[in-house]
């Protein structure tokens, strides 16, 4: 067996979850080891047989010493019983006697791919259809899925994971017939369920790259080309059209692939633009421990791990009824939207990542309706001693930090998770528009692992949803704008890590590299056995209520057209739809239905023609403003008004700000100044630079893992140039090679990437002039009074408290103002001796 194992994960108190990276692969050896090697693996079967139980002793023990652990009897047993009903087997147990018989003959083993019929429980294939000798050279009868063992080969060769033989070699003991496993051609038949995560994990491998391998293999046939494209290909006099269009790699369908996380997220955006930001963010964990799993093996000697199968459907029926709940019995209010996202990280349980969007009459509008619904405090053990067992149990995070270093959460000997939190009375929001809940210092604490630990190191909950299932349910407020693109890439996130894989294109005519997509999909992926038990039960990953219908627009003749590799081109231009499409299809409906043209065609963004203009019936009226028709989409733009002063790109920067990051939006500025696109890319950076500057305040607080850094208007503004001008360098040009524009500090952008220089200079600049203005008023009063030799008894009085207090408390705290305040101390001592009000001084003076 090959792949990379992640054992990273099992770290914790956490049940063990054995975990994949990348493709998964089983590789065979040769029909006989290498000289003066021992046998292994199938090897058993055929070589040295007289000793075969001391052999396969000697493969637990080591090289060199038989394990004494290993029952002989039962290895006899075994041997016995795959001898006389395993036709694998009986294959290699041939191979033995014809080695025998012609001990110098070169002979081949081929494990047949193809049967012809279904040789499964029901239908056990015999010996000849599973395997045959092949003497000599390799015969062109051998097919592609064929598994063809040498004699003596000294490497290992891969078998296809949808050869039928690929789970019987490596379970022989739980396949003891030898029967077919999963194939390409296997008939459908009642479904049953896995009891081993290793086994759930090799089953949904070998089903997904069938799947992978399906795509790769329709790459060589289908092409994607502009239907204007194969017409002028066509008035061209060219027929052959196998080399027109690009391939299609790995599309948006496939579950797991960059595009589909990618439509995902723009699918959630288009949610939120039309209903709002989110309310509530909820991770909802599976529970080995429910109740009704242990129920389930309570009579046996398995753990929760082993039924992935279990926990998996048992989560999904409790995801359900939450959903359901949230919907139906508004636990929050009325909800208008909900989206989730299952993921099978760190622990490998399912969990999944929950949005609420709340009608308007249930958005909270203050913090101070986050209370009732949200709690970060342990309760009275006296007065809910469920609630209180339940926090203690899934709502506790640690203990970590000094007190456990070895702690998942700890990275470069921080936490992670910023625990433990502040105390606080009150729920205020952050500057980044995260709530601070209210944790009060009440005394409540629970112990682990002899730590005690109090409310700030609590886990965000609701009271009712977290006594109900039991779970760990961290429900978190999130109506902030500067959140939401963040937390729908979260929750439609793909792999960790990307590598990518570099491959020269099978067609001659195309020179460039491609990426090999489905490569580097295998590269990213980790599979766990919930992730692979949740996939075969066809579980959804990614759901969304209400339902989103993506709509297409292309310019005249631009509609993208499938077409098979070998395929005609007059019969792909002559089938009746090729040249309709959904946009089209929206503009004849306007041309018959006069309610249809009152309303328009898309919510997209950055086209915002299809935003202004009404009930068009073709392209020409698109471009038809005030009765004119004008030559282009941007002359039509203009003359309605939205294209004046740059304001098509500042509008278009704005409305990506809500799907893009903050790197994108730079990229799209810096491309729109090569493209030397806009008249006055001053004015346009002006009215941009806020959404510009996105991320570099988060980029840096994760740089110098410092949570609390802040970055004044000046620094924010130099680092956003910065990374503009790094853009342009790429490219051999520079923000001086545009007039008006700014250009970075180079001094302003070394310090604000000098974590010593930015601790030093993180102080807040009001507090600290009000406490100057402050000082200097007291610095100015005491001055006048000591000065003036002109003031009364009574004037002395009424200041006396104002000038020893500064002399006695502030002064000495400051090293600039003690000399000043030690020089009032002495001039005052000596007014009151020449005074007759007989003003005391305290004895430090």
């Amino acid at each position: 067996m090959g792949g990379k194992i992640d054992s990273s994960i099992n770290r914790g108190n956490a049940p063990y979850i054995f975990r994949l990276g990348g493709q998964n692969y089983h590789s065979i050896g040769s029909l006989l080891p290498p000289d003066g090697s021992q046998p292994k693996f199938s090897q058993l079967y055929i070589y040295d047989t007289d000793n075969e139980n001391s052999n396969r002793q000697r493969c637990f023990g080591g090289e060199k010493h038989q394990s004494t652990s290993i029952d002989n009897d039962i290895i006899e047993d075994l041997k016995l019983m795959l001898g006389l009903n395993n036709v694998l087997v009986s294959s290699y147990r041939m191979v033995r006697d014809t080695f025998k018989k012609y001990p110098q003959v070169d002979m081949k083993l081929k494990i047949i791919g193809i049967r012809d019929r279904d040789g499964r429980t029901y239908n056990l294939p015999t010996a000849s259809e599973v395997a045959a000798l092949i003497i000599g050279d390799i015969s062109d009868s051998v097919e592609n899925r064929d598994i063809v063992v040498e004699t003596k080969s000294g490497f290992l060769q891969r078998i296809s994971e949808l050869h039928p033989s690929y789970l019987p070699l490596q379970y022989p003991l739980l396949f003891p017939y030898g029967d077919d496993g999963y194939s390409v051609d296997i008939l459908h038949r009642g479904v049953t369920s896995t009891t081993n995560s290793k086994r759930a994990k090799y089953a949904y491998t070998m089903i997904e790259s069938e799947r992978l391998y399906y795509i790769r293999r329709q790459q060589h046939v289908l092409r994607c080309e502009s239907y204007e494209n194969l017409r002028n290909q066509k008035a061209q006099g060219t027929t052959d059209i196998s080399n027109v269009g690009q391939h299609v790699i790995l599309p948006s369908s496939f579950i797991g692939g960059e595009r589909y996380m990618l439509q995902n997220y723009l699918d959630a955006m288009s949610l939120c633009k039309w209903f709002g930001y989110p309310d509530f963010f909820i991770t909802f964990t599976c529970n080995p421990k429910w109740s009704e799993v242990k129920r389930f093996l309570k009579d046996t000697s398995l753990q929760p791990e082993d039924r992935p199968d279990i926990l998996c459907r048992l989560f999904k029926i409790k995801l359900d009824a939450f959903i359901k709940e949230l919907r139906e019995n508004h636990i929050f209010g009325i909800v208008q939207v909900v989206v989730y996202t299952i993921e099978f990280q760190k622990r490998g349980l399912p969990h999944s990542y929950i949005c609420l969007f709340m009608h308007s009459d249930y958005k909270p509008p203050t913090v101070e309706f986050i209370d009732p619904l949200i709690s970060a405090e342990i309760p009275n053990i006296d007065e809910d001693l469920e609630l209180y067992s339940l926090v203690n149990e899934f709502m506790i995070h640690g203990p970590c930090g000094a007190e456990n270093m070895n702690c998942p959460c700890m990275v470069d000997k921080k936490c992670s998770k910023n625990f433990p939190k502040q105390f606080c009375n009150h729920t205020p929001v952050d500057q980044n528009g995260f709530p601070l809940y209210r944790r009060r210092n009440d005394g409540h604490f629970v112990e682990k692992s002899g730590v005690k630990l109090d409310n700030r190191n609590v886990v965000p909950y609701n009271k009712y949803l977290f006594k109900r299932y039991q779970a760990h349910i961290n429900v978190e407020w999130c109506n902030q704008g500067s959140s939401i693109k963040y937390l729908f890439k979260y929750i439609n996130k793909g792999p960790d890590r990307a590598t990518i894989g570099i491959v020269r294109s099978n067609n001659e005519c195309d020179t460039n590299d491609a990426v090999d997509e489905i490569n580097e999909y295998y590269d990213c992926r980790y599979l766990s056995a919930c992730e692979a038990s949740w996939r075969i039960c066809k579980h959804d990953v990614h759901y969304r209520y209400p339902s989103v219908v993506r709509l297409h627009f292309h310019l005249p003749g631009q509609q993208q057209i499938i077409h098979g590799e070998d395929d005609d081109i007059d019969d792909v231009l002559d089938k009746p739809s090729i040249a309709s499409s959904m946009f089209t299809a929206w503009m004849e409906c306007n041309a018959v239905n006069a309610d249809a043209r009152k309303l328009t065609y898309a919510e997209f963004p950055t086209k915002i023609l299809l935003n202004k203009v009404k009930g068009p019936k073709s392209f020409e009226e698109i471009r038809t403003v005030n009765g004119e028709e004008y030559s282009s989409f941007r002359d039509a733009c203009y003359a309605l008004g939205l294209l004046d002063d740059d304001k098509e790109y500042i509008d278009a920067i704005k409305e990506a700000s809500h799907s893009g990051s903050g790197f994108y939006l730079r990229f799209l500025f810096a491309t729109l100044l090569m493209c030397n696109s806009m008249s006055k890319p001053e004015v346009v950076w002006e009215n941009t630079c806020e959404y510009l500057a996105d991320e570099i305040l988060y980029n840096q607080r994760q740089r110098f893992k410092s949570p609390d850094l802040s970055l004044n208007e000046v620094q924010l503004k130099n680092l956003n140039l910065f990374e503009i001008e790094q853009v342009l360098l790429r490219n051999n040009l520079s923000l001086k090679n545009y007039k008006n524009m700014p250009i970075p500090d180079v001094d302003y952008v070394s310090s604000s990437n000098n974590r010593l220089i930015i601790e030093e200079l993180d102080y807040d600049i009001p507090i600290m002039k009000t406490e100057f203005d402050r000082l200097r008023s007291s610095t100015s009063k005491v001055s006048s009074i000591v000065v003036s030799s002109q003031f009364r008894s009574s004037t002395l009085r009424s200041t006396c408290s104002l000038v020893v207090k500064f002399a006695t408390t502030v002064a000495p705290k400051y090293t600039s103002l003690k000399p000043l305040g030690d020089r009032v101390l002495v001039k005052i001592k000596a007014a009151e001796q020449k005074s007759a009000s007989g003003i005391l001084l305290p004895s430090t003076a």
